[in-house]
């Protein structure tokens, strides 16, 4: 099954809402429900856009090894 990319980005923005709530509301000490909601508000982009950062990073990091990699075979980089 595949979901349209504006349905997927919600619906990952929207998990990822409900996990650090639900991680904030039921650690070892716990907080209540209302700081829990405004504290997933907050650390939710936060925590997507380190994820983009990092895939970004890893990806920067691919292509240059895949250019290190055939210019010492000795081919053209692309």
């Amino acid at each position: 099954m595949t979901l349209p990319k504006p349905l997927k980005n919600a619906l990952i923005v929207v998990l990822t809402y409900a996990v650090v709530v639900l991680f904030m509301r039921y650690r070892r000490e716990g907080m209540d429900w209302g700081p829990a909601l405004l504290i997933g508000l907050l650390a939710t982009p936060l925590a997507l856009l380190m994820s983009w950062g990092r895939e970004r990073l890893i990806g920067k990091a691919q292509r240059t090894g895949e250019r290190a990699r055939a210019r010492r075979r000795g081919e053209a980089a692309d």
